[in-house]
């Protein structure tokens, strides 16, 4: 798990570093801590899937937290943020960006200790997720159902993209990817010949699906409005099930 804590507060970053590491230390984890101290530095150098877990202050001298979030979620947005301040002031504003917790200051050991089991479950439930594998100049990929970005069809292959970016092309008929994929309520197709995970769209508009590290795809303009709302009503869903499982793991 990597960690990001951004507070402009050391005497802050240092006592959430030590609850985690003694978190760690309990549960025999393997952590790795990165301190930021501007909303600033972590945006310079941020880059999508880098962090488990990011603890951002709301108050930081510069651009506030709630910008930060902002941004990282408009290229990741499935970031899992958690908000650190001493006001409940920004409660809506925060929770409007679907972040993932927001906890007052002083972060007290229980309650790190809550949102670290919460996000510990979230991780190893990935370990158990359907694969999508296939042949890719020769060798035998396989990429988790939550990694897949899009899948496209390239002349006569097809095209696989993950969520780091990697593409690969296989020989597979788009019938075949779409019956393995069914049943799998995140993926949505476009048009004919394009497949896209709903959990990383940030826009539809004007015959385009938008979505994480720039990728686009093409939408069926006819069906573009059923398209925006079957994405919609997903997002909605997936919040409010996330939000569901947690108070029942409370």
């Amino acid at each position: 798990m990597n960690i990001a804590i951004v507070d402009d507060e050391q005497n802050e970053i240092d006592l959430i570093s030590g609850v985690i590491n003694e978190y760690s230390n309990i549960n025999k984890l393997d952590i790795s801590l990165f301190a930021f101290h501007s909303a600033e530095e972590i945006l310079s150098s941020y880059r999508p899937y880098a962090y488990t877990l990011i603890f951002m202050d709301i108050y930081m001298s510069g651009k506030t937290g709630v910008e930060a979030a902002r941004t990282i979620m408009e290229n990741d947005p499935g970031a899992m943020i958690i908000f650190l301040t001493t006001s409940d002031e920004h409660m809506p504003e925060a929770f409007s960006l679907h972040v993932y917790d927001y906890i007052n200051k002083p972060a007290g050991r229980e309650r790190l200790f809550k949102v670290l089991d919460d996000a510990l479950m979230r991780t190893t439930k990935k370990s158990t997720e359907p694969v999508f594998t296939f042949m890719s100049n020769r060798h035998t990929i396989a990429v988790r159902f939550s990694e897949i970005l899009l899948i496209r069809t390239s002349g006569r292959n097809l095209e696989v993209v993950d969520t780091d970016g990697e593409r690969y092309e296989t020989r597979m008929a788009i019938s075949e990817a779409e019956q393995r994929l069914a049943g799998d309520a995140r993926f949505l197709t476009l048009m004919k010949g394009i497949i896209v995970n709903m959990d990383f769209i940030t826009d539809i508009r004007d015959g385009v699906c938008y979505m994480t590290n720039g990728e686009s795809a093409s939408v069926n303009v006819k069906n573009a409005k059923n398209l925006t709302t079957v994405w919609q009503n997903y997002r909605i869903g997936s919040i409010r099930a996330e939000r569901r499982e947690r108070r029942n793991n409370r």
